[in-house]
């Protein structure tokens, strides 16, 4: 009765969550849906968010060392980086043209050494020129905006949407000044300037009369007409000016030219690049000693805005693979192809409508099966709207290392608040464990591996959302993390075998179905390929490596001698398949001619190296564990000398393993702290994460205190962990990985910046997890009904074997539960009764076959890939 209460109050905490997540995601697909539709609708491609509004994400500080501002954010758009290669690309043949005061000519050199170019000596008042990666660079020394080469540019600039090939247009044009008007001119500063922009306005505007038609931007709606930008009068640093430019350089000169700026260009519309002074605005760091000029770093951005304006259109046009999208101000995404556009209808307007059908209609799947089947589609269609469209806004990352440790400090609490005692494990039928030992939890309970995935994809997504990859120790840390689940993998298979001898069809279906399902259906819908979601790649492959060690002569597999042999031989011929050349890269030509999957055979090669052994590492403490537990738990005359040993001497071993732990945190600082960098790093770590990984695998087992308590909201995350990591990609972080997720609904609206972005890692994160909370029971009762259409069997676990827990393996069910599936029942008349009882049959055998419906989905999948030819 007790039992029953409690599971009661589970289901209704669990209700109660769920219908807040749902309203909160309703909620915000409201808000996004407003902003995007009504708010943003002038500027669907995020140009004139790029041109005209932005922050910088560094925060300096006054009392420690500042590099500079280095990161500029757009209001709802990511900036790419551009180097020498992307503009060879994009504007290769073309020439760039500067025109203007000192200001310009720093934007002039901070585009000049995206080129691999450095700044000259010479003379500062003097037009330059620079030709480098087959473009040519111009600077044109005009302060006052008013000589015959600015109107000349101007009067090309205006033919350029006509498409006139005679014409040597710029493919951006910008022009700026204002400054020496205030400093030289006295009184007539403003009238000369309203002069000079007029005519420069004029022209442009009647140009614009005969091009291809222009949003507020500038740019055409496919993104690649050439730029023309004015700047606006660079606002100085007033306090830092000297006493002689102090004394001309006034607010009451300046403030005049930037407002009668603001005012013709919102009559004129024509582009105006008024994301620069918002680059100075109020930020003294951002200006060099004089008070006057910008600083490298602030003149690189300012000309990566003007390139992302101009070129982002074009990389992505130019990129073959289609991603990653991480070039999101004035840029479209690509339209949906037909495979696209049917998942995307079938998801959001059949199988929700499925879901209500009437439950006399057998000719479908079961409502819950068929629930499943819709939970995992939407979730696959929030992850093409959130990545695939300007519907949510993208944000660029910044690294900042107290961010990085509170996120860390705040899981720690929460882990620690969270910790209670581990179930007693239920014994097996042929259990031969003594009684007393029946509440002490095993060595590497699920408990545990719960917990060990949980608090590691924590700090794995800490990792991801804060960009702490350049970083070389945090680097070095997650590297750990990521072979401690190869090592999970490895030991929890082959404890499996080792005990079961299960090498049916049926349970390896159930794993790596389970495994990657998601990984399978999200390139499809997102454009991406199976190995850009790594982790069940990775985890697929080590699973069939131990597979067939363990399946190879597994009657023998009880002879230590014959067992560790096989996995040392496995070892050598799996090493050797990984670093030797020609044989992925024959069997990735033969996918791609034959399937047409394009996977990269490097990246493939690099994964597999980095954790080359820590699988056989593994493995071999799983046949230990197992030898090791024999020994301590069954009493025969036929033990031998070392069992004998084991059980008499136990304490004596476990202070061994305690002590060798204890050496290898120092040991292993030491030796991260001499690597130069991530390279070097790589090289080692297959051979040295052994040592760190067995020595917490030894501190978490080291009394049956540490064994038998564990975190919660860590074994949570843990059972979780593959939609997590799944997931992660596209709607928590988003353009693959390379930026975040935003929400762009409390811009201005809450603590600046800054909080902005924390109320949207809240809210995104709350429904990041309640995504992947129903995606995992969605895939499991899916990978349930693919490999027993009865649903007849229980949960499979992907690192079956560490628990102890019983499980049942997939089994057929009576044939009054074979309807489960498909069968057709009774259907609405009118069709023939033959045809009928032909699809009876066929889906009968289907439902029978595991084979075949393996069979018809790896078929569906092909026709997917050649019909995307």
């Amino acid at each position: 009765m007790h039992l029953r209460r409690l599971r009661a109050r589970c289901l209704d905490l669990q209700d109660a969550v769920h219908r807040a997540c749902l309203s909160l995601f309703i909620i915000v697909v409201i808000l996004v849906m407003y902003r995007h539709f009504w708010q943003d609708s002038y500027d669907t491609t995020k140009c004139d968010a790029l041109l005209t509004r932005g922050r910088w994400l560094q925060t300096p500080d006054p009392y420690s060392s500042f590099n500079g501002y280095q990161n500029w954010q757009p209001a709802g758009c990511m900036m790419h980086d551009y180097n020498a290669t992307d503009l060879s690309t994009c504007l290769k043949s073309r020439k760039v043209v500067f025109i203007g005061d000192s200001v310009i000519r720093q934007i002039f050199w901070a585009f000049v050494e995206k080129l691999d170019v450095r700044e000259q000596g010479e003379d500062k008042h003097s037009n330059i020129s620079v030709d480098a990666y087959g473009l040519r660079v111009e600077f044109v020394w005009d302060p006052y905006l008013n000589t015959s080469s600015l109107f000349r540019e101007v009067a090309a600039a205006s033919l350029s949407g006509s498409r006139n090939s005679q014409v040597d247009t710029a493919a951006i044009l910008l022009m700026g000044g204002g400054l020496w008007n205030a400093r030289y001119l006295g009184e007539d500063s403003y009238p000369h300037f309203e002069s000079s922009i007029g005519e420069i306005m004029r022209a442009l505007q009647d140009g614009k009369t005969t091009g291809t038609p222009l949003n507020q931007s500038g740019q055409s709606p496919q993104g690649v007409d050439d730029l023309a930008v004015i700047a606006p009068i660079q606002v100085p640093h007033y306090d830092a000016l000297s006493p002689e430019r102090a004394r001309t350089i006034t607010p009451a000169r300046v403030k005049p030219i930037l407002q009668h700026l603001q005012r013709s260009s919102v009559r004129q519309s024509i582009t105006v690049a008024w994301s620069f002074p918002h680059m100075t605005w109020r930020n003294p760091l951002a200006y060099e000693q004089d008070g006057l000029h910008i600083t490298g770093a602030v003149a690189s951005e300012m000309a990566d805005v003007l390139l992302n304006a101009r070129c982002n259109a074009v990389l992505r046009q130019s990129n073959v693979k289609g991603y990653p999208m991480d070039k999101t101000c004035c840029n479209r995404y690509q339209r949906p192809n037909w495979t696209q556009s049917v998942i995307l209808m079938v998801s959001l307007g059949l199988l929700p409508a499925l879901t209500f059908k009437d439950a006399t209609l057998n000719f479908f799947p079961s409502r819950k099966v068929t629930r499943a089947i819709t939970v995992l589609a939407l979730a696959i269609c929030y992850c093409y709207y959130a990545d695939r469209t300007q519907l949510f806004n993208k944000a660029q990352k910044q690294y900042s290392f107290a961010e990085f440790m509170w996120f860390c400090m705040a899981t720690l609490v929460l882990g620690v608040l969270s910790i209670s005692r581990s179930a007693p494990a239920p014994l097996h039928r042929n259990s031969d464990c003594p009684a007393q030992n029946v509440k002490d939890q095993l060595f590497l309970s699920r408990y545990q591996t719960d917990e060990w995935k949980g608090w590691m994809q924590f700090i794995i997504l800490i990792y991801h959302y804060t960009g702490a990859s350049r970083i070389l120790w945090i680097y070095e840390a997650i590297r750990l993390l990521v072979a401690s689940y190869i090592f999970m993998t490895g030991f929890g298979h082959t404890v499996f075998f080792y005990k079961r001898s299960d090498y049916s069809l049926r349970r390896s279906a159930a794993v790596l179905i389970r495994l990657n399902m998601l990984s399978c259906l999200l390139p499809y819908v997102m454009k991406t390929d199976y190995l850009f979601y790594y982790f069940a790649p990775l985890i697929s492959f080590w699973y069939l490596v131990i597979y067939v060690t363990m399946a190879v002569g597994h009657s023998r597999n009880h002879s230590q001698g014959f067992l560790t042999a096989k996995i040392m031989i496995s070892a050598i011929l799996t090493t050797a398949l990984i670093r030797v050349p020609g044989i992925f890269e024959t069997l990735f030509q033969v996918l791609e001619k034959c399937f047409n999957i394009r996977w990269n055979v490097t990246e493939w090669r690099f994964r597999l190296q980095l954790d080359s052994c820590i699988v056989y590492t593994g493995m071999l403490c799983g046949t230990c564990f197992v030898n090791l537990m024999d020994a301590l738990n069954v009493d025969t005359p036929e033990y031998c000398a070392l069992d004998r040993l084991i059980r008499h001497f136990s304490w004596g071993f476990r202070s061994v393993w305690l002590a060798m732990a204890a050496v290898t945190p120092p040991f292993f600082y030491l030796f991260a702290r001499r690597v130069p960098d991530k390279y070097a790093y790589n090289a080692w770590v297959p051979y040295i994460s052994t040592a760190p990984i067995l020595a917490y695998v030894i501190f978490r087992n080291v009394s049956r205190y540490t064994r038998n308590f564990h975190s919660s909201i860590f074994s949570w995350m843990g059972r979780h962990s593959l939609e997590t990591f799944t997931l992660q990609f596209h709607i928590w972080l988003a353009a693959d990985t390379k930026g975040l997720l935003a929400l762009g609904v409390f811009e201005g609206s809450v603590g600046g910046g800054k909080g902005e972005r924390r109320i949207d890692l809240a809210v995104l994160t709350i429904i990041f997890l309640w995504v992947c909370w129903h995606v995992a029971a969605a895939t499991q009762t899916l990978t349930n009904w693919i490999v027993d259409p009865g649903e007849g069997m229980q949960n499979v676990e992907l690192d079956d074997g560490v628990t102890g827990v019983e499980e049942r393996l997939p089994r057929m069910n009576s044939k009054e539960n074979e309807r489960g599936f498909c069968n057709t029942g009774r259907v609405a008349g009118g069709f023939g009764a033959g045809a009928i009882r032909s699809v009876g049959r066929m889906k009968r055998h289907v439902t029978k076959s595991l084979r075949i419906r393996i069979g018809i989905i790896l078929g569906v999948m092909w026709l997917l890939n050649m019909a995307n030819l």
